[in-house]
């Protein structure tokens, strides 16, 4: 495929999504066409601004923040190719929302506390394949609200 067909369809990525770098370049890979034209592709979109790693990490943290824990949104942002420079003050804000995100997640899905045992696992599984640390799944399982704090 010729580099300006990688960019047409690139473009054509970028305008229903953000994306970084590496999941770009991922994605104009399986095309099976020269690296040297992906790259010159990608620095070309790059230096228009139509690809920004900051873009497409505060666009993925604000699509999964409000649903998954920021072990989950850390997990993303590596397989994202997102730099830990980018990624660190998404993170550490979604570690200041976790509780609230946690109980958010927890009163959609559950609604009540665990009645027994088995219960109590089963939610915490649940919140933990979330990405929500095991604090915060614990604090909202002994139902402790934001307000007792």
């Amino acid at each position: 495929m010729s580099a300006k067909l990688l960019y047409q369809r690139a473009l054509r990525w970028l305008s229903r999504r953000e994306y970084t770098r590496h999941a770009l370049e991922l994605k104009l890979r399986a095309e099976e066409s020269p690296v040297s034209d992906i790259c010159a592709v990608l620095d070309q979109l790059e230096s228009q601004g139509y690809v920004s790693d900051q873009r497409a990490a505060e666009a993925l943290y604000r699509a999964r923040s409000g649903r998954y824990g920021w072990l989950r949104l850390q997990q993303e942002f590596m397989r994202q190719g997102v730099t830990e420079a980018v990624a660190q003050p998404l993170l550490s804000q979604a570690k200041r929302e976790e509780i609230q995100a946690v109980q958010s997640v927890w009163q959609k899905k559950f609604g009540r506390l665990p009645q027994t045992r088995d219960e109590s696992g089963r939610q915490a599984r649940f919140l933990s394949g979330r990405g929500f640390t095991l604090d915060a799944i614990r604090h909202v399982l002994k139902g402790v609200t934001e307000e007792d704090d």
